[in-house]
C-alpha cells in the first residue's frame, strides 16, 4: 500500500462515533473534502486509504477513524453513479446481527433471514421502506447471494449495511467487479443486537438523479450478442460461400475462441453511447473485422509456431496443408478490411479506424518477426526482449478492438491516447498470464518445448545463463524429455513467483493508466474487463 510508515497505524482505527449528530457531522467533512477533489468511480484500495491519511493530516482529530472514513470517501465518489440508477435495479444488504437476538420468530434459509415483521427489531421497518421504493432487500451475511443478483444483470448497486471488518473484507469485491456502493456502517461490530443510523439509511435510499441514465454493462448479453454475429447464417449471409476457399475461411472464423476482442469493442461502443444498442450492421462489421485479423493471425502462428492442434482441434494448415492455411490466412486479413469499407461509418471516422488497422497489423508481424528471429540464437530470450515481443504481438490486438469501439462511438483523441497506453499494459499482463498458465499444468509442455518467449524462461536464463544454455542445446539436439524439469527448476529458482509479480505490476499499471479517465461509465467497464480478461485462459 501507498503509506508513509507513520500511518499504517492509523489503519487499525475500528471506531464509529456512537452520536449520529457526531456521525453526521464527519459524513460532512468528508464530504466536503473529496468534493474539491474530481475523483472518478471506481476507486482502488490503495487510493482510497491514501486520501483518508490526507484527511487525517487535516483534522487530526478523527484519527481513530480511518477505516470509517475510508468507507465515507468510497460512498461519495459513488453516490452520483449510485444515484442514476433506478430503485429496482439497486439492492439493500442488511446484517442478520440487526435482528433481536432472542425474540426474533424469523427462519434462515441459503439467501438469508425471511424476516417475519414482528417489530422487535428496525428490520421491517427499513425493508418496507426500501421495498416500497422498489429495491430488493436481502438480509444476510456475506456476499453470496448478492454476487448471484449482480452475475444475473437484475441488480447494478447495493446499499450496504454492516460493520467496518465486513465492507473491507467486500471491497476487494465491489472493486473487481466496479459496483457502485454505498456502506452504512453499525455503531457497533459486536455481531449481537447490533444498531444503525436509521436517517442515514432514509436520506440514503430515496437519493436519485434523473440527468443521466446509468447503465451497466452486462458482458454476458453482449457475449451472447456477438456470438450470433458468427454463426453460419450470418457469417454466409455477410461474405457468401461461392467456393471452396470462402467455405474453409468461413468455418475457421466460426470455430473456437471466446471472441473476446469482438466483445471489447462492442461494451466500450456501448458504455460511450448508453441510449444506443449494440446490435446494429455498422458495429457488427467492425466487430467482425477485428475477429478476421485475430483468426487470420492465429493461422499464421501455427504454422510458424509448428503447433499441431487449436481449439483442441487439428491446426488448419494439419486439416488442409500449410498452402492452403497461409491462403485462408490472407482471406481473412482481406475479409477484415473489406468489412471496415463496408461498414458505413463516416469518412473521418473511416481513415482512423484504417490507421488503427494497418498500425496493428504491422505491430503484430514486427514482434512476430523479432520472435522468429531471436529463436535462432542459442539461448532464450532476456525479460526485456521478451516483454518487447509481448508489446507488439499481443497488445495490438487489445489496442486495436478498443480504439475501434472509441471510434465508432467518436470517442475523442485524449481517449485515444489512453486505450493505447492500458492496452499496452494489459496485453503484456495477458501474456504473461499464458506463460504462468505454461508452468501451473505439468502437462502443458508445446510452449515450453518450443523455448517460445516466455517471461518464466527468461528470469531463469537471466538467473542462471549457463544451465539454461545447456537446455537449449539439449533441446536442438532433440532431447525434449527435459522439460518436466524445468517446472521443478523455476519453482526452486522464484521464477514464478517472479512472473507472477510482474502479472501483478503490469495489471497494476493498466488500472492506473484508467485513472485518467473523466468518464464513469467507461471507466467502470475497462476495470471490469481487465479483472475478466487476465484470469480466464486466453484464446
Amino acid at each position: 500500500m501507498f503509506l508513509e510508515e507513520g500511518f499504517k497505524e492509523i489503519i487499525l482505527g475500528n471506531d464509529v462515533p456512537q452520536s449520529a449528530d457526531e456521525l453526521k457531522k464527519l459524513r460532512q467533512l468528508v464530504e466536503e473534502y473529496v468534493s474539491d477533489k474530481q475523483l472518478i468511480p471506481p476507486l482502488q484500495f490503495d487510493e482510497v486509504i491514501k486520501i483518508s491519511a490526507d484527511f487525517i493530516i487535516e483534522f487530526s482529530e478523527y484519527k481513530q477513524y480511518q477505516k470509517l472514513i475510508a468507507v465515507l470517501i468510497n460512498n461519495n465518489v459513488w453516490q452520483p453513479i449510485v444515484e442514476k440508477i433506478p430503485y429496482n435495479r439497486r439492492i439493500l444488504l442488511l446484517p442478520k446481527c440487526l435482528r433481536h437476538s432472542t425474540n426474533c420468530p424469523a427462519k434462515i434459509d441459503e439467501l438469508g433471514l425471511l424476516c417475519e415483521q414482528c417489530g422487535n427489531c428496525m428490520i421491517d421497518e427499513i425493508i418496507t421502506s426500501a421495498e416500497e421504493l422498489g429495491y430488493h432487500s436481502i438480509v444476510s451475511e456475506g456476499t453470496g447471494a448478492v454476487s448471484l443478483l449482480l452475475s444475473s444483470g437484475q441488480i447494478e448497486c447495493v446499499i450496504g449495511v454492516g460493520c467496518l471488518d465486513s465492507f473491507e473484507r467486500s471491497f476487494p469485491l465491489s472493486v473487481k467487479e466496479a459496483i457502485p456502493s454505498v456502506g452504512i456502517p453499525l455503531f457497533n461490530s459486536d455481531c449481537k443486537d447490533s444498531s444503525v443510523d436509521k436517517e442515514w439509511i432514509n436520506e440514503m435510499l430515496p437519493l436519485k438523479n434523473s440527468s443521466k441514465e446509468y447503465i451497466r454493462i452486462n458482458l454476458e448479453d453482449v457475449r451472447k450478442e456477438v456470438q450470433t454475429w458468427f454463426s453460419t447464417e450470418n457469417l454466409q449471409k455477410i461474405f457468401g460461400v461461392e467456393n471452396e476457399s470462402l467455405r474453409i475461411a468461413n468455418k475457421w472464423l466460426e470455430t473456437g475462441g471466446k471472441r473476446w476482442r469482438p466483445l471489447i469493442m462492442a461494451s466500450l461502443y456501448k458504455s460511450i453511447n448508453v441510449n444506443k444498442d449494440i446490435n446494429n450492421d455498422s458495429l457488427m462489421k467492425l466487430a467482425i473485422s477485428i475477429e478476421c485479423f485475430h483468426k487470420a493471425s492465429l493461422v499464421h502462428d501455427d504454422i510458424a509456431d509448428d503447433d499441431s492442434e487449436r481449439y483442441n482441434k487439428p491446426a488448419l494448415h494439419e486439416e488442409y496443408d500449410i498452402s492452403i492455411a497461409l491462403n485462408t490466412g490472407d482471406l481473412l486479413v482481406a475479409y477484415g478490411y473489406q468489412l471496415i469499407s463496408e461498414s458505413g461509418v463516416n469518412p473521418e471516422q473511416m481513415t482512423k479506424l484504417l490507421a488503427v488497422a494497418s498500425k496493428g497489423h504491422r505491430d503484430l508481424c514486427v514482434g512476430q518477426g523479432q520472435e522468429l528471429l531471436l529463436r535462432r540464437q542459442p539461448n532464450t530470450l532476456s525479460v526485456d526482449e521478451t516483454i518487447e515481443i509481448f508489446s507488439n504481438k499481443t497488445s495490438p490486438a487489445f489496442e486495436v478492438a478498443l480504439k475501434f469501439g472509441a471510434i465508432a462511438a467518436n470517442g475523442d483523441e485524449k481517449l485515444l491516447e489512453i486505450l493505447e497506453k492500458y492496452s499496452a499494459a494489459l496485453g503484456i499482463a495477458y501474456q504473461i498470464q499464458d506463460d504462468l498458465d505454461d508452468f501451473n499444468q505439468e502437462s502443458n509442455i508445446n510452449d515450453i518445448n518450443a523455448l517460445r518467449p516466455s517471461v518464466v524462461l527468461a528470469i531463469l536464463g537471466e538467473k542462471s545463463p549457463k544451465k539454461m544454455q545447456s537446455f537449449v542445446k539439449r533441446h536442438q539436439r532433440g532431447d525434449i524429455s527435459s522439460a518436466p524439469e524445468l517446472y521443478l527448476w523455476a519453482k526452486k529458482e522464484g521464477a514464478i513467483t517472479e512472473a507472477q509479480k510482474m502479472l501483478l505490476e503490469y495489471r497494476q499499471q493498466a488500472l492506473n493508466i484508467l485513472d485518467q479517465l473523466k468518464d464513469p461509465n467507461i471507466k467502470i467497464l475497462l476495470y471490469r474487463l481487465l479483472n475478466r480478461i487476465i484470469v480466464e485462459l486466453p484464446q
